[in-house]
């Protein structure tokens, strides 16, 4: 490094200090004076003859109805259902439908039989109104290769809605007679 070269490096040194070091030294600016209060117009005296009519002040009136509150949770606490206690229920309303699957379907006329196997691993004989399902559920129809059943859900809102799920033999189960 020649002398030039140092000299440039010195001055670009203070330079950078001097950046570094300015913002710190300046004062804060001095705080705002006060405003004077404003004073109130004086008012005209008001004919005698003459009658103003003020409207009426508008007051909000909130009604919930069927609403839901605004500032409730959205995650709904499950009140006690009022139905049949655990201990009271089938093995198949125990579990969810999902778990369970279809083994066979045997069709007599118009008298449709299915087998349903739990996750227990033990054979369970559904006909059409049979409860099934932790969710209020219950066999609707049994077609030769599927089960259906409606199940009934709550949503956040506490509307009720039902919703079919369908439980198929598996490829290669299937028979015709």
């Amino acid at each position: 490094m020649n002398v030039t070269d140092r000299i440039r490096m010195v001055l670009l040194m203070a330079l950078a200090a001097a950046l570094v070091a300015v913002p710190g030294c300046k004062k804060p600016p001095p705080p705002a004076a006060p405003l004077p209060p404003v004073a109130a117009a004086p008012k005209a005296p008001a004919p005698a003859q003459e009658v103003v009519e003020e409207p009426e002040e508008e007051v909000f009136d909130y009604k919930p109805g069927d609403y839901r509150n605004p500032f409730g949770s959205l995650l709904r606490i499950k009140k006690e259902e009022e139905g049949p206690p655990e201990e009271e229920l089938t093995p198949l309303q125990r579990v969810p439908v999902t778990e369970m699957r279809l083994e066979g379907v045997i069709i007599m006329g118009k008298k449709a039989v299915a087998q349903i196997i739990a996750p227990d691993g033990k054979a369970h004989t559904v006909t059409v109104g049979t409860p099934m399902g932790r969710h209020r559920g219950k066999v609707v129809r049994i077609t030769s290769d599927a089960v259906i059943v409606e199940e009934w859900f709550e949503d956040y809102l506490g509307r009720t809605f039902s919703e079919e799920t369908e439980l198929k033999l598996r490829k290669g189960e299937e028979e015709s007679l």
